[in-house]
C-alpha cells in the first residue's frame, strides 16, 4: 500500500509539472497572440528552461524580441532553432530579416538565399515585411502564401545597404517579375536606380509604383527627391569621391543633376560636361547638358545637345518633346512641330506631345489642326490640353 501511495504520488507530481510547462506554453501563445510581446517571452522563456528543444516556442519567442526590438536576443533564438531543426524554412526568411535590422547584411543574404532555397513547410507561420527604406515591418504573409517575390524584395534591400546598386536592381527586378502589383518593390528600385544616378529610370519607376497605389508614401518622397537632383547626404558622398578622383561618369551626371534642379547651372554644365569627357556615349548627359543650356537661353547648343542625344537614342520621345520645346522657344516654330510630331509618332498616348504638337500648331495659326491635338491631350488626361481645348476650340 506504501508503494502505491509513493508511486501516486510521483505521477501527481509529474503531472502537475507537465500541466505547469504545459500552461506557460499556451500562456506564451496567448500572450504573444494578444500582442503582449513581454509577457509571451517571460512565459515562453519559462518554458524553454524546462523543454530547451521545443522550436516552436523559439520560433514564437525570437518573433516577440523583434518585436520589442531586441535583435540580438531575437537573432540568438533564431540561431538556436535552425541549429535544432536545419530544415525549419521560415526561420531563414526571419534571421535573414532580423540580420538586415543588424546591419549583417551578407550574412542575412546567405539567410534569404537558404530560404529561397528550401521547400516551405506545411505550416501558417507569419512572415512579416520590412518596410522600404525603415527598420520596421509592413504586410505580413504566411509560409504557404509565400512567393518569392518577398525574398528577392529583402535581398535588394540588403544589397542598396551594400552600395551594390546593379545587385539590388537584379534582385528587385526578379520581385517585380514574379509580384507586378507591388509598389514597395517599384519604389526601392527607384532608389536603386537614382543612386546609380539614373534619374529619368528612377522617376519611371517611381511613377509605375504610384500608378499601382496613388498614395504610396515612400514612392512620393523619392520622387520629390530625385527630381530635386537627391538629398543632401548623397550630394556629399558623390563631391567627396570627386574629390578623391574617385569620380565615375555617373558620379558627375548625378551631381549635375542637383545642381541643375537647384539653379546652379554654370555648376551643371561643367559636371555635365566631365560626365561626357568619362563616357561620351551617356545620352542621359547629353541630354540634360542641352536643358541646362536651354535655362541659359544658349539655344544653338541646347539643339547640338539635344541632337547628340537623338542620335545616341532615337526611340526616345522624351528627347525629341525637349528639343521641340527648346526650338519652339527660340521661335523655330516649324522645326517645333517637326520634333512634337515625332515625340506622338514614336508615342501615340504622350499628352504632352499633343499639347505641344497643338500649341506649334495654332502659333502658326492653323487652328483646325491644332484642335484635334488638344482634344487627343485632353482625353490622354492632360490639364493643359483641356483648359487649350476649352479656350481655343470651344466646350463641346
Amino acid at each position: 500500500m506504501y508503494r502505491i501511495g509513493l508511486l501516486l504520488f510521483f505521477f501527481i507530481q509529474v503531472q502537475l509539472s507537465f500541466g505547469q510547462r504545459q500552461s506557460s506554453f499556451e500562456a506564451g501563445m496567448e500572450a504573444f497572440e494578444k500582442e503582449n510581446w513581454n509577457l509571451a517571452i517571460q512565459n515562453l522563456t519559462q518554458w524553454l528552461q524546462e523543454n530547451p528543444r521545443d522550436t516552436e516556442a523559439y520560433w514564437v519567442r525570437g518573433q516577440a524580441w523583434e518585436k520589442v526590438g531586441n535583435y540580438e536576443n531575437a537573432l540568438i533564438d533564431f540561431s538556436n532553432l535552425l541549429t535544432l531543426d536545419p530544415e525549419y524554412t521560415e526561420a531563414y526568411f526571419e534571421r535573414g530579416r532580423v540580420r538586415y535590422l543588424l546591419k549583417q547584411y551578407e550574412e542575412a543574404l546567405d539567410d534569404f538565399e537558404e530560404f529561397l532555397l528550401s521547400p516551405p513547410g506545411e505550416t501558417n507561420r507569419v512572415l512579416y515585411r520590412i518596410a522600404p527604406s525603415d527598420s520596421g515591418v509592413s504586410s505580413i504573409t504566411t509560409a504557404q502564401s509565400f512567393l518569392p517575390d518577398m525574398a528577392y524584395f529583402h535581398m535588394g534591400l540588403c544589397a542598396i545597404e551594400l552600395q551594390n546598386y546593379e545587385l539590388a536592381i537584379s534582385y528587385l527586378d526578379l520581385a517585380i517579375e514574379t509580384n507586378p502589383q507591388e509598389p514597395d518593390y517599384y519604389a526601392e528600385r527607384g532608389r536603386a536606380l537614382t543612386r546609380l544616378g539614373e534619374n529619368m529610370a528612377a522617376i519611371e519607376s517611381y511613377e509605375l509604383a504610384l500608378s499601382i497605389n496613388p498614395q504610396h508614401k515612400p514612392s512620393k518622397l523619392g520622387l520629390a527627391s530625385v527630381k530635386t537632383g537627391g538629398d543632401d547626404l548623397l550630394i556629399a558622398e558623390l563631391t567627396e569621391l570627386i574629390e578623391k578622383s574617385e569620380a565615375t561618369s555617373q558620379t558627375f551626371k548625378q551631381r549635375g543633376f542637383y545642381r541643375m534642379s537647384h539653379g546652379d547651372l554654370d555648376g551643371a554644365l561643367e559636371d555635365f560636361s566631365s560626365a561626357l569627357q568619362k563616357d561620351s556615349s551617356d545620352p542621359e548627359s547629353y541630354f540634360y547638358r542641352a536643358w541646362t543650356y536651354s535655362r541659359k537661353k544658349d539655344w544653338k547648343k541646347a539643339e547640338e545637345n539635344y541632337s547628340e542625344a537623338i542620335s545616341l537614342e532615337p526611340q526616345n520621345p522624351e528627347y525629341f518633346l525637349a528639343r521641340g520645346q527648346s526650338r519652339f522657344q527660340s521661335g523655330a516654330i516649324e522645326e517645333a512641330l517637326a520634333d512634337f510630331t515625332l515625340t506622338v509618332l514614336i508615342d501615340p498616348e504622350h499628352a504632352s506631345g499633343h499639347y505641344h504638337k497643338g500649341i506649334a500648331f495654332q502659333k502658326m495659326g492653323k487652328i483646325q489642326e491644332a484642335c484635334p491635338e488638344f482634344k487627343a491631350g485632353m482625353d490622354l488626361g492632360m490639364n493643359e490640353a483641356k483648359l487649350a481645348w476649352e479656350k481655343i476650340c470651344g466646350k463641346k
